[in-house]
């Protein structure tokens, strides 16, 4: 025990050691993002964060940051706009919240009909029964009525 304090004595008295780069810690030039994660959008980045948050329970964050993710992609990336609505429905869901998450699920579903997308359709439907306890509110049948359309 004692050579411990006496350790962390002489490590409080010395200057700090500065940091050295590694696989980790190195940003790319010009960026404040490491570069294990430059290949990354910022959209994707926006979303991945807010999931993340999500996971933390920081929802209001969350949501912030997952909606700015989506409204970042541009057009070419209707897919992954279409996973990014099912995530935001998703996590409305986990938050008893149903008007915005058929808001966002409508969405999706709308978008991956419209661009072709099974897998963002798929996603949608995963969450449907998620919707039953929640028939009261207007968005709700309407989504439950496009999705058996």
């Amino acid at each position: 025990m004692g050579h411990a304090l006496a350790r962390a004595q002489n490590l409080a008295v010395l200057p700090p050691t500065p940091p050295r780069p590694n696989a980790r810690s190195a940003t790319r030039a010009g960026t404040d993002r490491p570069v294990w994660c430059s290949w990354a959008s910022e959209a994707d980045l926006a979303v991945d964060s807010g999931q993340a948050l999500l996971d933390l329970g920081d929802t209001n964050r969350a949501h912030q940051l997952i909606t700015e993710g989506e409204q970042l992609l541009c057009a070419a990336r209707d897919k992954t706009r279409g996973v990014f609505l099912t995530y935001q429905a998703a996590s409305h869901l986990d938050q008893k919240e149903p008007e915005p998450a058929a808001a966002a699920a409508t969405q999706a579903l709308l978008l991956a009909r419209r661009i072709g997308a099974p897998r963002c359709t798929s996603l949608v439907e995963a969450l449907l029964p998620r919707f039953q306890p929640y028939r009261g509110p207007h968005s709700v049948p309407e989504l439950l009525h496009l999705a058996a359309a």
